[in-house]
C-alpha cells in the first residue's frame, strides 16, 4: 500500500513540475499548389549549413518552401565533403521576400539550418 501512495505522489509531482504552456509558433499557410501553380519570376541560391544529407535534411528544405506556396521549385547542390551545402530557390517575388524565404529554411526542422550566405541569381525571368 505504501508503494502504491509513493508511486502515485511520484506520479503526481512529475505531472505538476512540467511546464505545461507550449511555445507560440508561428502560423504558416500552405497553398494546394495544384490549384495554384506557382510561376517563378526570380531565383536566389542560399548557403546552408546544418544539412547531413541531401534526402532527409533537404526533403525538409524543399517541403516547407514548397509549402509557403510561393516557390515553384529548389534544386539542393549536396557535397557531404562541404561545411554548406547550396539551395537554389525559384520562386514569386511578388509572394515571397528572400529575407521571408531565409527564415522558412532557418525555422524547418526546429531551428536545424542556418542561412551562412545568398546570392541572387536572377530578378525575374
Amino acid at each position: 500500500m505504501k508503494v502504491k501512495i509513493i508511486l502515485l505522489a511520484l506520479v503526481a509531482l512529475a505531472l505538476n513540475s512540467c511546464d505545461q504552456s507550449m511555445p507560440s509558433k508561428p502560423i504558416v499557410k500552405v497553398s494546394n499548389t495544384k490549384n495554384n501553380p506557382v510561376k517563378a519570376n526570380a531565383e536566389i541560391a542560399f548557403e546552408v549549413k546544418g544539412m547531413v544529407c541531401k534526402m532527409a535534411c533537404g526533403g525538409s528544405i524543399r517541403k516547407s518552401l514548397i509549402h509557403s506556396g510561393s516557390v515553384e521549385r529548389v534544386e539542393i547542390n549536396f557535397d557531404k565533403k562541404a561545411i554548406s551545402q547550396e539551395v537554389i530557390i525559384y520562386y514569386d517575388s511578388t509572394k515571397m521576400s528572400p529575407i521571408a524565404l531565409k527564415n522558412i529554411i532557418e525555422n524547418t526542422n526546429d531551428g536545424q539550418f542556418a542561412v551562412i550566405d545568398e546570392r541572387p541569381i536572377s530578378a525575374s525571368k
